[in-house]
Parts: structure tokens; C-alpha cells; sequence
């Protein structure tokens, strides 16, 4: 290949991934790795994270993460090889309206709102950041078994995780612990009666 042609071929090509950048800008909220709203990935908890706060397999069962990356982990629990359900965790800073079908939320689990989506799908919104989800496959589980898988998952340990929950802890621990005074149980003395103050003595004048 002639140094013109190759020359030409590059141009091109640099060419594409300018107009490509420049078409694909109003989307980049719907990129990998993008902004949503202005927040910067790097503010987004990484799927790794979320992967020790899973429901540990029951007997028979086994857990095999499928996919992870910022703001998202997702596993299969199976039974020998059939897939009883799909858990996930995502970190909604990068999808805010996924939070919006919690504020009609009338069920909790563990004290954070549930939220049932079609006839095999259970949520909970935990901190007001991260979305819990369990999908039941196949045969499925019922509401019942989906609510005990949600409550499986360590959700205390999810709900540390947001920058706003651990800062609150901080300021708590910050705060300078109260003194309480000690109380005297010694009895006191009576007050002094006015009829045993001495009179003072007068003497007679001059």
C-alpha cells in the first residue's frame, strides 16, 4: 500500500471518529461510562462492590455472577442447571427515574419500600440510591419467595455504601459525647430556722 493511500485511509478514519463524537454527543447520557445529569461516573459505586452483598446459596443452589460494571452487578441463582432467578443491584445515580415508582411504594422490606414489577419481578430502593432486584425465571418464585430473597441481601451493608449515609456517620461520631452530672445522694442540712438565730445582746444605755 502506497504512503498517499495509507496516508488517505488514516484522514478517513479520523474523519469517522470526529462525526461519529459529534453525532453520538446528545446521547452520551445513554453511553457506558457516560454523565447522567452532570454526575460524573467516578462518583458511581463500582459493580465489584456490590458483589459481597449477595444472598449466600442455599443447599443445592448456586450463585454465578453474569455481569459487572459501574453502577450494575447482576447473578443467577440456580438449582442444578436450571436458573431460579436473576438478582441485581444498580446504583440508580446513573438512571434517576428508576427511583420514581418507589414514591407510590406501599410495602417494605427490612424498612426499605417494595415495589412489585409485572407478575415475576419484586424491587426494593435502598437509601433512596440503590435498586434491588429479583426476577424470578421459569417456573418462577412467587411474591413471598422473591420479598425473603430481597431481605437476603445484606442491606445494611448496601446502604453504607452511599457517600451521603457514611458522611452522616462521620458527623454522628464527631459530635462530643455528653457529660452527665453526678448527682449528690449526701443528705443535706436543714435550713436554719429563725427562732435559733442568736438575738443579738442589748445593753443598757448610759
Amino acid at each position: 500500500m502506497s504512503r498517499i493511500l495509507r496516508w488517505g485511509l488514516g484522514l478517513l478514519l479520523a474523519a469517522g471518529l470526529v462525526l461519529g463524537a459529534f453525532l453520538l454527543l446528545p446521547f452520551q447520557s445513554w453511553l457506558p461510562g457516560g454523565t447522567v445529569g452532570g454526575i460524573s461516573t467516578g462518583k458511581v459505586v463500582n459493580g465489584t462492590a456490590f458483589n459481597r452483598l449477595f444472598p449466600s446459596p442455599q443447599p443445592g443452589e448456586t450463585l454465578v455472577f453474569t455481569q459487572e460494571k459501574r453502577g450494575f452487578s447482576e447473578a443467577r441463582l440456580k438449582r442444578a442447571s436450571s436458573t431460579k432467578a436473576l438478582l441485581a443491584i444498580s446504583d440508580t445515580i446513573t438512571a434517576p427515574e428508576a427511583r420514581s415508582k418507589f414514591s407510590a411504594s406501599q410495602e417494605q422490606v427490612k424498612g426499605w419500600p417494595l415495589v412489585e414489577q409485572g407478575p415475576q419481578a419484586s424491587a426494593l430502593l435502598v437509601e433512596d440510591r440503590f435498586q434491588v432486584k429479583v426476577i424470578a425465571q421459569g417456573v418462577g418464585l412467587d411474591a413471598e419467595q422473591r420479598h425473603e430473597l430481597l431481605g437476603d441481601f445484606d442491606l445494611q451493608g448496601l446502604a453504607a455504601l452511599n457517600p451521603e449515609h457514611r458522611a452522616g456517620r462521620r458527623a454522628a461520631k464527631a459530635l462530643p459525647a455528653s457529660r452527665s452530672q453526678p448527682v449528690s445522694l449526701a443528705p443535706q442540712p436543714a435550713p436554719e430556722r429563725a427562732d435559733d438565730a442568736v438575738s443579738p445582746v442589748m445593753e443598757p444605755a448610759a
